[in-house]
């Protein structure tokens, strides 16, 4: 009895081990894999469309400091005529709570025409951000803008998803929490690789398509 007790332990440690070696090596995998497609602005070559991808926002409406850092990034590439359209893509599933609208209207505060904003109102996660990015605004070419962090796990989903993607990072300053976000971020990377590799997930939502005019 004693040498199956064992030898049950012993299946558990080699299991965890085994979940272990698989964690880290998707980790390692997602965010080496597109090292080199991120720049900065004045490396950045001209393309059409931007990608601002969601972050909270605060309970007066303005939008978090990662969030707005977002923001301001795309703004400037806007400006220098780096990308003339912008996608805004966040979560607007509750009546109350409008990521996207938020979005827009500060990049309006910025001087960026209504015209040249796009909200995506569905994209819930980064993965469905892409996805749609691809599907609904057929996408093909794009500069995404968030934070180092987020960066590559993003980058790795929108290049699967064989979306000819550059990727411009947005910290601007440290930021509270980020330690938690980078944790949260390591479990993510998973999530991504099955999603991609594994389950070849469809979005929450698709519907019709918009022109980027």
């Amino acid at each position: 009895m004693f040498k199956a007790y064992s030898q049950n332990i012993r299946y558990f440690l080699l299991l965890i081990i085994l979940w272990l070696i698989s964690f880290l090596a998707i980790n390692y995998y997602v965010v080496e894999f597109w090292r080199a497609k991120i720049l900065d602005l004045n490396n950045l070559e001209k393309n059409k469309v931007g990608l601002v991808l969601w972050a909270s926002v605060k309970s007066n409406w303005e939008p978090s400091d990662i969030l707005a850092d977002r923001l301001k990034t795309s703004y400037e590439a806007y400006k220098l005529w780096k990308i003339s359209k912008i996608i805004v893509s966040g979560d607007n599933r509750k009546i109350n709570y409008n990521e996207p609208e938020n979005m827009k209207n500060y990049l309006l505060k910025l001087w960026v025409k209504s015209e040249d904003i796009y909200p995506d109102y569905a994209g819930f996660d980064t993965y469905d951000s892409m996805y749609r990015a691809r599907e609904i605004f057929s996408v093909e070419k794009m500069v995404v803008f968030t934070q180092k962090y987020h960066l590559y796990r993003a980058l790795y989903i929108a290049n699967k998803l064989w979306i000819n993607s550059v990727w411009v990072i947005s910290d601007k300053h440290i930021y509270l929490w980020i330690i938690r976000y980078k944790t949260r971020e390591i479990l993510a990377r998973i999530k991504a690789f099955l999603e991609v590799e594994i389950f070849k997930t469809n979005p929450k939502f698709l519907g019709d398509k918009i022109e980027i005019k």
